[in-house]
């Protein structure tokens, strides 16, 4: 487990590492490569139980992000890997906030035996452009204390400004306790249209959503905002 530069948690802890969803910006991806001799496995699905009781080991509570070079309900993990780390947080001594972030919320209730997820952890799903907006409704059948959706890296409008008789897209983020927005980073590929992040704030300020802007964004406006 280490200490991270993720502006919203303290620490990144990786069980299990490795990706199969293919993302064309994947970050993770590219620090697998950087760093070959910690990821003898490349980015390939890995399970490294001996890591399991790392957060045990912190004794002041604290933000983790979890399998944050992986993704905890990807349709590749094995069930025994998944049971495994949500076994350790559940029965973790310390009272950390751990913050669960997936690209695959609608497999979250086929995969998860609790009812409710303990009000310490977080679940979220990322989402980056209007096509992924299925995502956010996946995640509100979730039933966890706090639900947030990570746009990042924001590659495309979200509130979208050209539905039927010019009406956008309202009570999307309705329901939601938290949100994050970031832009995509080491790349020319997607300009950022402030257009976007301006409608996303717009709606979270009508349902009174904290929202954490990256640094990333280059903005004026700094708002790190937390749910309670």
């Amino acid at each position: 487990m280490n200490r991270t530069r993720i502006e919203w948690c303290d620490y990144s802890w990786g069980p299990i590492t490795g990706c199969k969803h293919g993302c064309w910006y994947c970050y993770a991806k590219k620090l697998t490569q950087r760093f070959p001799k910690n990821f003898p496995n490349g980015f390939e699905p890995t399970f490294y139980p001996e890591r399991l009781k790392e957060p045990w080991n912190l004794k002041k509570p604290s933000k983790i992000f979890v399998c944050s070079i992986s993704d905890l309900f990807g349709a590749w993990i094995p069930q025994g890997w998944r049971d495994q780390v949500l076994e350790s947080i559940e029965k973790c001594p310390v009272k950390h906030t751990f913050i669960l972030l997936t690209k695959a919320p609608e497999n979250i209730l086929k995969t998860v035996r609790w009812a409710r997820f303990p009000d310490n952890v977080w679940v979220g799903a990322t989402v980056t452009t209007y096509n992924d907006i299925a995502k956010i409704e996946a995640l509100k059948q979730v039933s966890a204390r706090i639900k947030f959706i990570s746009f990042e890296p924001l590659l495309g409008p979200i509130i979208h400004p050209d539905r039927p008789g010019g009406i956008k897209d309202i009570y999307l983020l309705q329901g939601l306790q938290w949100i994050i927005i970031g832009k995509l980073t080491g790349s020319r590929k997607v300009k950022l249209q402030r257009s976007w992040v301006i409608d996303l704030l717009e709606e979270a300020r009508f349902f009174k959503i904290p929202v954490f802007l990256k640094d990333n964004l280059g903005w004026s406006e700094q708002r790190r905002e937390w749910p309670e």
